[in-house]
């Protein structure tokens, strides 16, 4: 590619201000360009042959690169923007510098941006979007994604769509947000296992972030039976499995901590500690979260000296990473306290700015991706802004004051967006707390006036005597009951039925026997430690229900809360209890 075609795309794409650099850095894979040669034996090949025999030999850095710049020279000869690209995004893949790895990658960018190329930009973005995740800037990590987005939907890539997806799961995971990444997880995994030719890697990469997801979620019983299958999937490939069971079994062993299998729960990390590769970037937070929940298991067995060693190693491992899980927090605490309890003020004092410094590390990068369609929106940010427009316009009045009122607004309506969730969260927690001390399993109010609703007030009576001794023995947890069927085993007909159900029960059939089976499972989840660990689905038909959306959507009716909320509240009390 020539010097000043190589300048007019980067005009097109790149301010003035970063212009000159990457002038520099084309010239600097320009000059590289032109210095490779081709092999003799390569010559002949076309790119399918180079690309094919790039792929056997990816391993091998030596010969792959020497593949790749093969791929490259021929791209760069017949000018095939879109072949340069793909060969400057897979050589970034073996640069060494994090400098030379971004150049080669937006170097790809600027040749294919707006080509309408089903995979360029796109696996350039995503390269850039994984390196990023990889080394924790989760805000550089999710531009990249965001920006893949719109290009793959133009283009209609929907492997990358799926891809993109799951990753910017990856990040709301991180973040916390984890009702909101698991059906990302799930919609990812369900694709990857029902492939026709099933990619293995990708299915075990989808597997652990499913079973992970579930296990933030409370659905424990579901992350034992992912975790159990991509066991399943490893035993026929020693490859596989020397990379993915470490991980397995400590996503599994912080299960079973949750379900309170404790011997179980540590034999799995252990073992799963043992066989991680603790030098690979990827593996970094489950080792962090496997020695975080070892050490919670020394604490609960009253061995605070091996806990303290335990909660050391996650320390270690976020003071060189900058990264941790928001969870191990609690390991700072446990040390401060500790170390408190020793009268060992340095150390107390020490570990008090370390939990500081790891605050303000993780709440400030959550917090902005957690609000990233309302930056503009933060309070902080806002006021920010609003500091530095009045220094600009210092020295003249015009148009201040209504700038200044303007920003107040929209400080007003920042406030207001926080107090409604805040009131939100408020209102869900007050029914929740209703729920808990209600003891009356029917919610059926029952009209004892005389009314005439057609019906004969002997036929009344009866029907009335019937219902009662229905709801008495949960008859209305039978799958598939309809007005039809109760009004056959009462010896009526659906006319008269549903009258009576109208006016004495005040409601019409189908709130009536929704309603006796929320009251019903509202009792049960409270009392029932085996049923608050089934899965929304399981929950669902143990109560008539045929499906968990129509049990969920009847239990907020209901209740005016969301089952994974109620189930969420109902475990925080069992925790505090113990």
């Amino acid at each position: 590619m020539k010097i000043k075609e190589a300048y007019s795309v980067v005009i097109s794409f790149y301010p003035k201000v970063i212009l000159a650099f990457l002038f520099l850095s084309i010239q600097s894979l320009i000059s590289q360009e032109k210095e490779f040669e081709i092999p003799d034996s390569l010559k002949g090949l076309d790119y399918k042959e180079l690309y094919r025999t790039y792929i056997k030999t990816w391993p091998d850095t030596l010969t792959s690169t020497v593949y790749l710049n093969s791929y490259l020279k021929k791209a760069v000869g017949e000018n095939n923007k879109i072949e340069m690209a793909k060969a400057y995004c897979l050589l970034s893949y073996y640069a060494k510098e994090e400098s030379e790895k971004l150049k080669l990658l937006d170097r790809s960018i600027l040749l294919s941006a707006g080509s309408g190329d089903k995979t360029y930009p796109i696996e350039a973005y995503s390269f850039k979007g994984g390196y990023f995740l990889k080394k924790g800037d989760i805000v550089a990590a999710l531009d990249n994604y965001l920006k893949i987005l719109p290009i793959a939907e133009q283009v209609q890539n929907q492997e990358y769509l799926y891809i993109t997806r799951h990753n910017i799961a990856r990040i709301k995971t991180e973040i916390g947000k984890h009702d909101e990444a698991l059906p990302l997880f799930r919609e990812n995994f369900i694709r990857n296992s029902t492939r026709k030719n099933i990619d293995t890697t990708r299915y075990l990469k989808s597997s652990i972030a499913l079973a992970e997801s579930y296990r933030y979620n409370n659905e424990l019983d579901s992350a034992s039976i992912t975790n159990e299958k991509a066991l399943e999937k490893l035993q026929n490939s020693e490859y596989h499995y020397h990379r993915f069971y470490g991980k397995i079994m400590i996503n599994k062993g912080i299960t079973d901590f949750f379900k309170r299998n404790y011997k179980a729960s540590e034999k799995s990390m252990l073992e799963g500690i043992s066989m991680l590769d603790q030098q690979n970037a990827e593996n970094k937070k489950l080792y962090i979260l496997g020695s975080f929940y070892l050490g919670k298991l020394k604490r609960l067995q009253k061995d605070l000296n091996e806990a303290k060693k335990q909660f050391l190693v996650v320390d270690s491992v976020f003071q060189k990473e900058k990264k941790a899980p928001l969870e191990v927090r609690e390991s700072y605490e446990f040390l401060i306290n500790f170390f408190k309890d020793k009268n060992q003020k340095e150390m107390q004092l020490d570990y008090i700015n370390k939990l500081i410094s790891f605050d303000s590390i993780t709440n400030s990068e959550a917090s902005f991706v957690s609000s990233r369609l309302f930056k503009e929106f933060d309070t902080p940010i806002l006021l920010k802004e609003k500091e530095k427009l009045i220094d600009e316009l210092k020295g003249t009045n015009k148009n201040l004051y209504l700038l200044v009122a303007f920003l107040a607004i929209l400080t007003l309506i920042v406030t207001v967006f926080f107090y409604k969730l805040y009131r939100k969260k408020k209102e869900y927690q007050l029914k929740f707390e209703q729920l808990i001390t209600k003891n009356n399993t029917t919610p059926t109010l029952e009209k004892t006036e005389k009314a005439d609703i057609g019906v004969p007030e002997e036929i009344i009576l009866d029907i009335l005597k019937k219902l009662e001794a229905f709801e008495k023995k949960q008859l209305f947890l039978k799958k598939n009951i309809s007005i039809t069927s109760l009004a056959k085993d009462n010896k009526t007909n659906t006319k008269y039925l549903s009258k009576i159900i109208n006016h004495y029960k005040e409601k019409n059939f189908a709130n009536y026997i929704n309603d006796l089976r929320i009251a019903y499972a509202v009792d049960r989840l409270k009392t029932d430690k085996v049923l608050k660990n089934y899965t929304i689905q399981g929950i669902a038909e143990e109560m008539g229900f045929n499906t968990a959306e129509s049990f969920s959507s009847a239990f907020k009716k209901t209740t005016g809360i969301k089952t994974s909320y109620f189930i969420k509240k109902l475990h925080e009390l069992d925790t505090q209890e113990h």
